[in-house]
């Protein structure tokens, strides 16, 4: 569910460890999409133990985590995750077993844990790495990434309308699997869906599908989420 963990209230999450729990519990997706990127395969909860240690990182990414530093807690729970990881293989001191490219565990090896260490180098690297995948992904639906700001609604209440109508678009299963399979939208279902006049849908279509596209993805697009889209914690 994109931006789920928005609507957590933080303080809960780190004093009540019922309220944790089920935070850890709704965050498992995620865990599980970084562990396997860090590690290059698909893992499974329950056989394979990186996502036990990942999910250790994540519940100390609670702990540590200064929400007052502006660092996104994902951004920062994702580092400590591949770092632990790291540790975790090196522990078995087996480089066959090692499936990290080199150039990760000499990059991670500088990670440290605190936010103190989390500097901004790190946090240059980590956004220039998401535009540029983020363009990659737009690519594919013939979109440039530096047309994004042309495109961008100029009235508060027109954006506000085109990022509701893109969540419906990213989350609704049907519409989604429609603009993955054709690479476009599909106008009337979601003029019907959204209760938005076609015409409007037509003139916004570009930032839709944009924004579609990043919170469908929101996993690997931290950083433009939170700056793509309002902040919706309680």
């Amino acid at each position: 569910m994109p931006e789920w963990e928005l609507g957590w209230p933080w303080q809960k999450i780190k004093d009540e460890p019922l309220v944790r729990e089920d935070f850890l519990q709704e965050s498992q997706p995620f865990i599980r999409h970084v562990t396997n990127q860090v590690c290059h395969r698909i893992l499974d909860w329950g056989r394979d133990e990186e996502l036990s240690e990942a999910l250790i990182a994540f519940n100390e990414a609670i702990d540590h985590y200064e929400e007052e530093r502006g660092v996104p807690f994902l951004a920062y729970a994702r580092l400590l995750i591949k770092r632990r990881l790291i540790d975790y293989y090196r522990r078995k001191k087996s480089r066959e077993a090692l499936p990290l490219d080199q150039e990760d565990v000499n990059q991670a090896v500088e990670i440290h844990l605190g936010l103190n260490e989390f500097r901004e180098r790190e946090q240059n690297q980590e956004r220039a790495m998401e535009i540029q995948e983020f363009a990659k992904a737009l690519a594919q639906y013939d979109l440039k990434f530096n047309d994004l700001v042309e495109v961008s609604p100029k009235h508060r209440d027109t954006r506000e309308t085109l990022l509701r109508v893109a969540r419906i678009l990213a989350n609704d299963s049907e519409l989604w699997d429609f603009v993955v399979k054709r690479r476009k939208i599909p106008m009337r279902s979601l003029a019907l869906k959204s209760q938005v006049h076609p015409k409007v849908l037509e003139r916004g279509r570009k930032f839709i599908l944009a924004v579609a596209v990043l919170i469908a993805n929101q996993h690997d697009f931290i950083y433009l989420r939170e700056y793509v889209l309002p902040s919706q914690r309680g």
